[in-house]
């Protein structure tokens, strides 16, 4: 009888997820596998945008993850991204014409992503609680300094702990550690642990492994 309950309710999940996903007609791409759960993200993907949701997306039973795509703009998942939202919400925004590419089984766990111009993530990369990518200053500092927004790049294997900022313009190579509480205000190289208000190198790292 359990067994039989368990079927009826993933049958009437798969429907109401069918249903949700059918509003966004060609907007939204969805591989195989995607967590029915996606259609509790406030999921909001304006006239001439696009999200692609790779196969083996997973996020949790909760209305928490909030996604902004506004015209033109494109957010593309690859497999197996997690959303994860134990921690906190999600907030992705994309402004029109920018672009927010996450690699395979990316982790975003209570985070916030905010593009003017485009943020990637390579694969097996994790971000943190309470931590921000932002590629803008989405304000000018005065009459004279114009807002500026630049594209961030985030390699593969790295981790981006808790609290901390990456702001625009900014690479971090592979299989970097940037530690909590930092602020990134210039490139990092690959392999290294990073600190501090501006976050700097501080000791070499091997290899990260991937994610399982």
């Amino acid at each position: 009888m359990k067994a039989e309950l368990l079927r009826a309710i993933y049958a009437w999940d798969q429907m109401r997820f069918a249903i949700w996903r059918q509003r966004f007609g060609a907007r939204l791409e969805l591989g195989a596998s995607v967590s029915p759960n996606l259609r509790l993200t406030d999921l909001r993907i304006e006239p001439g945008a696009r999200v692609s949701v790779g196969s083996g997306y997973a996020t949790e039973r909760r209305r928490v993850n909030h996604v902004w795509v506004q015209s033109g703009g494109s957010l593309l998942l690859g497999p197996r991204v997690w959303l994860r939202t134990e921690c906190g919400p999600n907030y992705v925004t994309v402004a029109e014409g920018a672009r927010v590419e996450l690699g395979a089984r990316c982790l975003v766990n209570g985070a916030m992503l905010h593009a003017n111009v485009g943020i990637r993530m390579g694969d097996d990369s994790m971000i943190g609680f309470g931590s921000r990518v932002l590629d803008s200053d989405f304000h000018n500092l005065d009459v004279h300094t114009p807002e500026r927004s630049s594209p961030v790049t985030i390699g593969e294997r790295v981790w981006i702990a808790s609290d901390v900022t990456v702001l625009q313009g900014v690479t971090i190579g592979d299989d970097v550690v940037v530690g909590a509480r930092s602020v990134v205000t210039r490139d990092i190289p690959p392999g290294v642990l990073a600190l501090g208000h501006p976050a700097r190198p501080v000791r070499a790292l091997g290899p990260r492994a991937r994610l399982p």
